[in-house]
């Protein structure tokens, strides 16, 4: 029992701190629709890349068009997809002017999809500032406006915005709460809005707004060609060259339903994880770890308890990091609008998220990884 009380005492300790990084960034992290408006705003090119996308892509459009931004472009870029995409696209782009359409060219060997489908975006862009959205999601009239009054109020030269994560099924309530509880838990926010290393940044790609100057200084998504998880790598870069980034909450203005069954979301995170860790197999480890410490030994030790007696001083050592696991995932699920009862299953959302974070990296070394029909091609891969 020595060795279980030692391991309680971690997490206990472990999860104190955690706690301590969510109550900063509960406050810290601001919402888009809260900034001071301005009297005159520049030519925005809103860029979207879809591929297979005949699900989503209606939705997303018009709710571009519906735009009250009094100056912008929206190019949407097909990008060799083989369902209805492009016969969506080309009738909603009858009679808007403003809704320019591309047809992507081929692949090329050293890129990744979306990477190629963003930077043929960026060379038709006529706008000061470029805002890259996915095409799953969905935006008020209002979100231009926010984004941009946020972008001048910061004078950022990237924003990124986190919109509200829809959870309409069970499946997606054992894996969207992750997204909004890493974010929130990852790194305290002030912190990495003050210090200029790289690493120090969470960066979304669902919403991107660059000055286009600063993209084209880091050279764009020409710099991550061949990085699957390019949005965080956009965001090191902004970092490294000594320029503003700034992470918002987008929930109020944008919204974006990911996946809609188990094995979409669990490819689509495994797709990902290991590329925003930068490849990195030991934080896989370390993270793995620590979600098992924190939220599935306690609940599994109280669980045990109700079955086969354990000592009393066990089980009490057990509850405060259970209770305080509880407190982490409610306070990130009530921050971002997830349901209150997908709390109740944070020791399983977490068992999940590790086997995730394991086929990531096993799926990405092995050369397997693939998204959308397409390979990802293997980086090189950092101890």
């Amino acid at each position: 029992m020595g060795l279980a009380s030692r391991l309680l005492s971690i997490a206990s300790i472990a999860l104190l701190y955690l706690l301590g990084v969510q109550s900063l960034n509960f406050f810290s992290l601001k919402k888009l629709g809260r900034f001071p408006k301005k009297e005159d705003y520049p030519f925005v090119s809103i860029l979207v890349p879809a591929r297979n996308e005949e699900r989503n892509i209606e939705k997303c459009i018009k709710s571009l068009l519906q735009q009250n931004y009094p100056n912008y472009e929206i190019i949407v870029l097909d990008d060799e997809s083989e369902d209805r995409t492009w016969q969506i696209l080309s009738r909603l782009a009858q009679g808007n002017d403003n809704l320019h359409l591309l047809k992507g060219k081929p692949l090329p060997e050293d890129w990744l999809g979306k990477c190629w489908a963003c930077h043929q975006l960026s060379e038709k862009a006529r706008g000061e500032y470029l805002l890259f959205v996915d095409a799953d999601t969905v935006h008020k009239p209002s979100m231009l406006h926010s984004v941009m009054d946020t972008a001048r109020f910061y004078q950022a030269d990237l924003i990124s915005g986190l919109p509200h994560e829809k959870v309409e099924t069970f499946s997606e309530l054992l894996t969207i709460p992750l997204i909004s509880w890493g974010i929130l838990a990852a790194l305290p926010l002030p912190l990495a809005f003050a210090l200029p290393h790289p690493g120090l940044s969470i960066t979304i790609g669902q919403l991107l707004l660059f000055k286009r100057e600063s993209y084209d200084r880091i050279n764009g998504h020409i710099a991550v060609k061949d990085h699957v998880c390019e949005d965080m790598a956009l965001g090191r870069l902004i970092k490294a060259k000594g320029f503003r980034w700034r992470l918002v909450d987008a929930g109020e203005v944008t919204e974006c339903r990911m996946y809609t069954n188990l094995s979409e979301a669990v490819d689509g995170l495994s797709k990902t994880i290991f590329g925003a860790l930068n490849f990195r197999i030991l934080l896989i480890f370390l993270f793995s770890l620590l979600l098992g410490l924190m939220f599935c030994f306690p609940p599994w030790l109280l669980l045990k308890s109700l079955v086969k007696p354990l000592p009393r001083s066990l089980v009490r050592e057990a509850l405060i990091p259970g209770v305080l696991g509880f407190l982490s995932w409610r306070m990130a699920n009530h921050r971002f609008r997830v349901p209150w009862y997908a709390t109740l299953f944070y020791p399983v959302i977490s068992a999940l998220a590790i086997f995730i974070f394991l086929r990531s990296m096993i799926l990405t070394v092995a050369g397997r990884a693939q998204w959308k029909g397409r390979v990802i091609a293997i980086r090189r891969i950092n101890w």
